[in-house]
Parts: structure tokens; C-alpha cells; sequence
């Protein structure tokens, strides 16, 4: 009887971990910072997401990373790493922008960053999501989340 209990609980704990989010929100304003090796050994060697190529977006060059876990329903996430640009102290940084079909991994996200250092500088809506911009003296993101929860983005730069 005290087996079945454990083997419950066991796999209780091993389905709920594999379909926890990927990212967290430090995990996200460390790769600004990192170099296109660092980054790919992150996201594909420890992470499990497989780079797709380039794309652009708004004019702007982004590397895409995806990763589908599958579950009910399927949960599809995204990183895109932009090129890197020098900042104005001469170090090179990348745009990160992470999309995810995941309403509590976005959530996760949102309650990640509050608890973070940077400071909550605007709180707003516009006709499709509600709008999270975070700041501090050396990272600036925004949180998107959809009024429907079923997409979101998280964007972070380094400044």
C-alpha cells in the first residue's frame, strides 16, 4: 500500500517537472550578456531547444531557438537572440525575446521579475494585452500578456 503512494507521488513529480517552464526571468537577463557560443550551449545543450535559423523582425535580426514539449495541450515556446549591439560601455549585448503559448509560464515570468531587482515602471494595457515594463540601471523589460492567455512575450535588453 505505502509503494503505491510513493510511485503516485513519484509521477506526480516527474510529469509536473517536465512541464515546468524552461526559462526563468535571471535565466533571460543572463543570455543579453552572453556570447553566441555561451548561448547556444545554454539553450540547446542544457535547455533542449534546437536553433531554426534567422529571422527578422521589425528590421531586426534575430537567432530562433523553439522547443515543443508535449503535453495536453502541446506547449510551445520560442527565444529569439537579436545581433549584438555595443552598448554605450563598450560591451556587446543582445535583445532576448522569449513567446510561449503557456499562460502560467508567462505568469511565472511576470511574478519572477516582480520579486527581481528591477523596479515596476509602468503597468498598462493596450487593445489586445496588458503591458509590464520593468527598469533598473542595467536591464529594461517588457512583459505582454494576452488578455485571452494564450500567448505572451517577455523582452529583455541589457542597456
Amino acid at each position: 500500500m505505502m509503494k503505491r503512494y510513493l510511485l503516485a507521488a513519484l509521477l506526480f513529480f516527474a510529469c509536473t517537472g517536465a512541464y515546468a517552464q524552461s526559462l526563468a526571468f535571471g535565466d533571460l537577463l543572463n543570455l543579453t550578456s552572453m556570447t553566441d557560443a555561451q548561448t547556444r550551449d545554454m539553450l540547446a545543450s542544457v535547455k533542449g531547444f534546437k536553433a531554426v535559423g534567422n529571422m527578422t523582425l521589425n528590421g531586426k535580426t534575430y537567432v530562433q531557438y523553439t522547443k515543443v514539449t508535449k503535453g495536453t495541450p502541446d506547449k510551445n515556446e520560442s527565444v529569439l537572440i537579436g545581433t549584438p549591439v555595443k552598448s554605450t560601455t563598450g560591451i556587446l549585448t543582445h535583445e532576448i525575446i522569449f513567446n510561449t503559448t503557456q499562460a502560467s509560464d508567462l505568469d511565472n515570468l511576470l511574478a519572477e521579475a516582480k520579486k527581481s531587482n528591477l523596479t515596476l515602471v509602468f503597468q498598462g494595457a493596450d487593445l489586445t494585452s496588458n503591458i509590464y515594463r520593468f527598469d533598473n540601471s542595467l536591464f529594461r523589460a517588457n512583459i505582454s500578456l494576452a488578455f485571452d492567455k494564450k500567448s505572451g512575450n517577455v523582452d529583455v535588453q541589457q542597456k
